[in-house]
């Protein structure tokens, strides 16, 4: 269209063209590259640009345009006197009436006929860019010109932004009905516009990259282009070494070009954007008009506007960048002022407690009367959300401010609920606030039973016990009927800590109603607590377990009764199920930004690794669990990741790490506990590693004591007796019947147990009664999945059958213990196996009657088989039928005595050249 009129112009047919669009659109683009064809074409270009500060200089933009013509010094002089007398009518005459119009109509006809004059020796292409701020004076020498260039060599194009209000309405008028105008619309990008402005500007990156970017601007070009030079600017960093993605967040070219685009924009866009920066939220137009005291259409039309901009995108900001940028424009000040304004309005409004504090928090200013409360909602409704941050600053916010006491308990309850969250060790001061209010009577009976969690966390059973205690007794008196609240309480502390409290025997009537209530879930741990001092780690009490992980979020009050559910899995040796478990609750941990919970579920996932025989993935999460929070924050529950560690180092024989480990201060109070219990377990594994037997038959005998206060004697936690057994027969002490009498407490769930046991148990049997108890062994731990104990009783295994005279299946099954042990980069304990030259005994490959048992047919088969390939693959391969290698295969299994290809001996690699 340009290009016609511009050919149009210099065959003697003048023109004007007004380009309309949002500011950052294109239009003074376009209008530079309609010169550079216009200078090539030989025609002369002047051009003029509107300013909002230079809005008011009359006859400003009709000086830009009489600069640009090189006239001779008469025709200069009568225009400079014309631009004076016009800048002076228009100063004594301001405005549109008829006396001002009369007054400037000479200066318009003199200017024109000189302009007209130009246009007769040269063809003339004006450009005036941001039009909506040329001033007054010369908006109507425009208007008086386009009326009288249809016959003159004259093209006048107007850059008019659709983001400002004109304040000339009826000089725009009359300029857009012309009958020679012609009007050029510029929209923003689309989504694929952005995508092939990225091709052509050379950017390669994701395919979902133009969708994130169009987001970002709006699919405005100049905001695009300031993205793309901060693209071009992170990828040079990338390739010189440095870690910045392709993808930054905008930032030094971003947010300048934001500020150009309110700059260039209606005056009432920069404080309609600074409120909806501090909003932060999108709320009724009507709402930012009572806001910035403007009438409702105005605010419409701002809104309207800086969304046509690219910058406002559903009542929000599109980009976190360009609210900072908005409200680096603001003073401290002016910001808090707004905040407190955005306050106020929505505390009228009647809008969520967190709406309204979110804002007072922001304006740091003194609150008015009664706030408290709000804040305490405000604080609660944010620990929901998750926005632990929040609730910290709302709580601190009212702490500032006078309270009754009712409202000081309240902050002081969620206080500890915030900073639980975050650190535990931050909380306690806030916990013993709360334990002087409930022992004074000052605290309800359901806030002091909420004491008890915490108070266990921090090893204090004693003050745990005197607030359930203090709460029966009341309850008693008052007639309260809390007794489901107090039995749930008095299980999970006797969970915890089996030396200072009984379990209660038999439940209220109401535990037995189970739903997704966080009361029930509760009443669902304490039954499992239950049932497993009764009878173990039955079925039942795994059931129960799975159904509570079932019906349970992540929250503050869960987590416990999900810890006991996840220990009830461990403990009844279903690991697969308590993994799975453990990292989809720690995806829901990290979403929620919960440290603490993140280092509970850690030390859990720790524990579940190492009966996995998992020793890597094992000591990296307990580093996890332990990275999360400062060791003090864990209080007992540090023991958990430790006693991982301890072990893991231990079995890789670092033992000077073990020792490491040992040193780390833990409270005397976890001792009494569970987590004790397997603390003492690592450290007795340590001992027995280091050749102190004594010192490690007492650590097991230790745990012995604990798990029989605890209930059943359930050799779930801890297989103690095994242990002790394994530390007598190193110490050559007696082993008596402990490791027996282990077999017959074991639930039908403890299939790993069950066969370290057997392990054990066969050391101190006669020898020839050993290989079928280990056999039994073997097929257990092979079935749970725990390498290292199959690799532990293969080895065990082997040196029986070496002792007997059975060296072929000695050697095939030693070297698979051999190889389980290697990959997972432990060592073999030394009461496992026979003394080293035993080992050294063994023929080399090539001299092993085994291999040589086998056919030339079998070998190869059994060959391509230890490389990994599927039986379809090794007929493929040999040009042999699928069942032909299934009968094969079951040959080398017979003749080997091994049950799987996964228990092929690696020797067996060497007897295939290329494996391809």
């Amino acid at each position: 269209m340009l290009r016609a009129s511009l050919t149009a112009c210099v065959g003697g047919t003048g023109g004007a063209v007004v380009i309309r669009g949002p500011v950052g659109v294109g239009k003074t683009e376009l209008l530079r590259s309609l010169a550079r064809e216009a200078a090539a074409a030989g025609v002369t270009y002047i051009g003029a640009t509107g300013s909002q500060t230079e809005q008011a200089i009359s006859m400003g933009a009709m000086t830009q345009l009489l600069a640009g013509l090189e006239l001779p010094d008469e025709e200069a002089a009568r225009a400079q006197r014309l631009l004076e007398a016009g800048a002076l009518a228009s100063t004594l005459h301001d405005g549109d009436d008829e006396s001002s119009t009369h007054a400037i109509v000479p200066v318009l006809h003199g200017l024109t006929s000189i302009m007209l004059a130009v246009a007769e020796r040269t063809p003339l292409l004006i450009g005036v860019d941001d039009a909506h701020f040329v001033d007054a004076a010369s908006l109507q020498w425009l208007r008086y010109f386009v009326r009288r260039i249809d016959r003159a060599r004259v093209l006048v194009v107007l850059n008019d932004t659709t983001t400002v209000r004109p304040t000339q309405p009826m000089i725009w008028a009359e300029l857009l009905s012309q009958p020679h105008r012609q009007l050029i619309r510029l929209n923003m990008l689309s989504p694929m516009g952005v995508a092939a402005v990225l091709r052509a500007e050379g950017i390669d990156l994701e395919d979902n990259t133009p969708a994130a970017l169009y987001e970002a601007t709006g699919g405005s070009p100049l905001l695009l282009m300031a993205l793309i030079e901060e693209i071009r600017a992170a990828q040079a960093r990338r390739w010189a070494g440095h870690p910045e993605t392709s993808f930054p967040s905008p930032g030094y070219a971003f947010g300048p070009a934001v500020l150009n685009c309110l700059m260039r924009s209606d005056p009432s866009l920069l404080p309609l954007v600074r409120a909806v920066a501090v909003l932060d939220e999108a709320v009724p137009v009507a709402f930012l008009a009572e806001l910035l005291e403007w009438t409702t259409s105005a605010a419409a039309w701002a809104v309207d506007a800086a969304t046509e901009a690219g910058l406002v995108a559903n009542g929000r900001l599109r980009h976190r960048r360009s609210r900072e940028a908005v409200l680096d424009l603001m003073g401290p000040q002016e910001r808090a002022t707004l905040h407190a304004r955005v306050a106020e309005l929505l505390d009228r409004a009647g809008a969520a407690p967190v709406r309204v504090a979110r804002h007072w928090v922001a304006a740091r200013q003194p609150m008015p009367p009664g706030s408290v409360p709000v804040l305490l909602k405000a604080a609660e409704q944010a620990l929901a959300e998750d926005d632990t941050g929040l609730a910290l600053d709302c709580l601190q916010l009212a702490g500032r401010e006078d309270a009754d006491p009712d409202s000081r308990i309240g902050l002081e309850a969620l206080l500890v609920r915030a900073k639980w969250r975050l650190d535990p060790a931050f909380a306690e001061r806030h916990v013993d606030s709360l334990l002087g209010a409930s022992r004074s009577g000052q605290l309800s009976a359901e806030d002091s039973l909420a004491l008890v969690a915490p108070l266990e966390w921090y090893g204090r059973p004693a003050d745990a016990q005197a607030v359930l205690d203090r709460v029966e007794a009341s309850t008693r008196a008052e007639g309260h009927d809390l007794a489901v609240p107090l039995y749930n309480a008095r299980m999970a502390l006797a969970y915890w800590y089996p030396n200072v409290v009984e379990p209660v025997r038999e439940a209220p009537v109401a535990s037995s109603a189970q739903s997704v209530t966080t009361a029930q879930l509760k009443t669902l741990a304490a039954g499992i607590v239950q049932t497993v001092y009764a009878a173990g780690y039955t079925d039942d009490a795994v059931a129960d377990a799975k159904a509570l992980l079932q019906s349970s979020r992540l929250e503050d009050d869960t987590l416990y009764p999900i810890q006991i559910a996840l220990e009830t899995l461990v403990f009844a040796d279903c690991l697969d199920t308590a993994a799975s478990w453990c990292d989809r609750l720690l995806g829901e941990a990290r979403r929620r930004s919960a440290p603490t919970w993140q280092a509970v579920l850690f030390g859990l996932r720790a524990m579940v690794s190492h009966r996995q025989g998992e020793l890597a993935e094992a000591e990296r999460h307990a580093r996890a669990s332990l990275l999360q929070i400062p060791p003090r924050g864990l209080g007992v529950l540090i023991g958990m990741p430790l006693s991982v560690l301890i072990m893991t180092a231990t079995r890789a024989g670092e033992n000077e790490q073990a020792l490491s480990h040992l040193n780390v201060a833990v409270p005397d109070a976890m001792f009494q506990t569970t987590i004790g219990l397997h603390y003492r377990h690592a450290r007795g594994h340590y001992y027995l590693a280091c050749g102190s037997h004594e010192a490690a038959i007492e650590d097991f005998e230790a745990c012995g004591d604990l798990i029989r206060r605890w209930g059943p004697d359930a050799p779930g936690p801890v297989p103690w007796r095994t242990d002790l057994t394994a530390a007598r027969l190193a110490g050559e002490f007696s082993a008596d019947m402990v490791a027996a009498d282990q077999i017959e407490r074991l639930g039908t769930q403890n299939a790993r147990t069950r066969g370290i046991t057997l392990r054990v148990l066969a050391a101190s049997s006669e020898l020839r009664s050993r290989p079928p108890i280990l056999r039994e062994a073997v097929e257990l731990l092979r079935a749970t999945g725990d390498q290292l104990e199959l690799a532990d009783t293969l080895a065990e295994l082997s040196n029986a059958q070496h002792a007997l005279g059975e060296y072929t299946h000695a050697r095939v099954i030693g070297r698979r213990a051999r190889q389980l042990a290697n990959q997972a980069a432990v060592v073999v304990p030394e009461q496992y196996r026979l003394p080293a030259e035993a080992v050294a005994a063994i023929d080399p490959p090539e001299d092993d009657p085994a291999i040589f048992e086998l056919s030339d047919a079998e070998r190869r088969v059994a060959s391509l088989a230890a490389q990994g390939r599927t039986n379809r693959q090794i007929a493929q391969k040999l040009f042999v039928t699928v069942s032909t290698v299934e009968q094969h295969l079951t040959r080398v299994y017979r003749k080997l005595q091994i049950n799987s290809r996964s228990d092929l001996p690696t020797i067996l690699l060497s007897w295939v050249g290329d494996p391809s």
